[in-house]
């Protein structure tokens, strides 16, 4: 709680403290709404039927076609209560929650989420009050980490005055009044709130309010200046930004005309030793004798195995260039598939797959169909010395608002010291003799979980299996 005036906080994070009838809430919640769509905004409202209704309403009657923009995802109505877990206020899953929320609104295209709503309709019972002062600290991180803009509602005559003093202490700054106040300058403390009704000292509220205003120009004024050089620097970053899209085109056409060459000029003169050295075997091989013919054939394995690591940087190429397509995927399915293809590849090994159900992220279903079966086929291939393969897929939480998920392996593992190479082009942990392989399934699967602002690692230990860790939106 501030004890002095300072100067005010500018915040996304806005408290709105009301008594009286809930419709007082509008002349905050609508202006909010509104600002949030004609600036690109996905907005929520969250509350009983009865304040959605009552917010739909006003929203029409200040223009804005509700259905139109609940159609096309801009505005969403919530009454859902689904991180209430038998009535107990979990902070964690609401939070995991709204975190989707913004992932998802940025995906679709938004600057971000612009959320309100009542919050005794989200605390539920009047236990859950206790645990109000730690879900504002969360929510307090999250409008620094993200791109959230909101106002938490709390109606004083509903909740204690020492579960609004709790939220209060979370908020850098607090909101009251009719018109939106963008940049959140004013802060209201806490005790001002709180103080009896009775016995007011008037003169003291106004003395102190006409500081406040003070302050709010003085603010407004250094922030005119922020923004012109930020303006200043955003030319400059334009140029950089230019420079570097030019620099990047002429290295993927560099990058396209290798891998032409790759494709042509590269597998012409293979084709020709390996035909040669069919030719030299089925004719000569009474010659060559047993001596010839082993190193006739080692010549013979050394054209199969450059012609696979052609293919391996060929698809590894066509990785980075496709261009990304974004849909719900049900990963689940495709871990299913990629089980039942490996296990055909060799049905006569034992093995058990473990595979989490109802797992389901955003991206490119092609692209993460070929991180599912490069991740099972690097695992099924480690496993080929265990008398039982056992190959799970599974998910372990959240990270920033993305699903963390995993294979899990337990095969021939690897010493982590080496874990660095993993996902280098061509680089590998065992020898060719013990498990075959190019070394471009894991740097394929890194890249493409990249593409999806994702990032990927690995836990293992030698002869005690892998995991292999990953990152992905989540569905919304």
């Amino acid at each position: 709680m501030r004890t002095e005036l300072e100067r005010p906080e500018v915040s996304r994070h806005k408290c709105l403290i009301y008594d009286g009838h809930p419709s007082e809430q509008l002349a905050v919640v609508v202006p909010l709404l509104r600002d949030g769509l004609e600036h690109r905004w996905r907005c929520l409202y969250l509350g009983d039927p009865e304040m959605v209704r009552m917010v739909d309403s006003a929203l029409g009657l200040d223009g804005i076609d509700t259905a139109r923009e609940v159609a096309r995802r801009a505005l969403i109505f919530s009454s859902d209560r689904s991180h209430l877990a038998g009535g107990g206020f979990d902070p964690q899953l609401m939070i995991d929650g709204l975190r989707a929320l913004i992932d998802g609104a940025v995906h679709d295209g938004y600057e971000g989420l612009c959320a309100t709503g009542d919050m005794r309709w989200e605390l539920g019972e009047d236990k859950n009050l206790d645990r109000l002062l730690e879900y504002e600290a969360r929510l307090e991180q999250v409008f620094r980490d993200m791109p959230l803009r909101g106002i938490c509602q709390y109606h004083r005559d509903v909740l204690p005055p020492q579960a609004v003093n709790d939220a209060l202490l979370t908020h850098r700054s607090t909101y009251m009044g009719a018109a939106l106040n963008q940049d959140n300058l004013f802060y209201i403390p806490p005790e001002l709130l709180l103080e009896s009704r009775k016995g007011e000292n008037r003169g003291g509220q106004v003395e102190w309010m006409c500081q406040q205003i003070i302050r709010v120009l003085n603010a407004e004024q250094t922030r005119d200046h922020a923004l012109q050089r930020l303006e200043e620097a955003n030319r400059d970053l334009e140029r950089r930004v230019a420079e570097r899209t030019a620099e990047l085109e002429a290295a993927n056409q560099h990058l396209e005309a290798f891998s032409y060459s790759v494709s042509h000029d590269l597998r012409s003169p293979l084709r020709a030793i390996s035909g040669f050295s069919d030719a030299l075997a089925e004719e000569c091989g009474a010659a060559l004798g047993t001596a010839g013919l082993q190193h006739l054939e080692r010549v013979r394995a050394g054209v199969r195995r450059m012609s696979e690591l052609i293919d391996g940087m060929l698809a590894l190429s066509r990785v980075m260039k496709a261009e990304l397509r974004h849909a719900p995927v049900d990963l689940s399915a495709l871990a299913e598939e990629a089980g039942r293809d490996v296990r055909a590849s060799a049905p006569e090994r034992s093995a058990e797959f473990m595979i989490h159900l109802g797992l389901h992220a955003m991206g490119d279903p092609a692209l993460l169909r070929a991180v599912i079966t490069n991740l099972f086929e690097n695992a099924w291939k480690f496993t080929a010395q265990r008398a039982k393969a056992r190959i799970e897929f599974g998910q372990r939480g959240m990270e920033s608002g993305r699903l963390v998920l995993f294979v899990r392996d337990n095969g021939a593992g690897f010493d982590m010291k080496y874990a660095e190479k993993l996902f280098g082009v061509f680089q590998r942990l065992h020898r060719q003799e013990d498990f075959p392989g190019t070394g471009v399934g894991l740097a394929t699967v890194q890249r493409i979980v990249i593409r999806h602002g994702g990032r990927i690692w690995a836990e293992a230990h030698p002869d005690q299996g892998a995991t292999f860790f990953f990152t992905l939106p989540a569905s919304a």
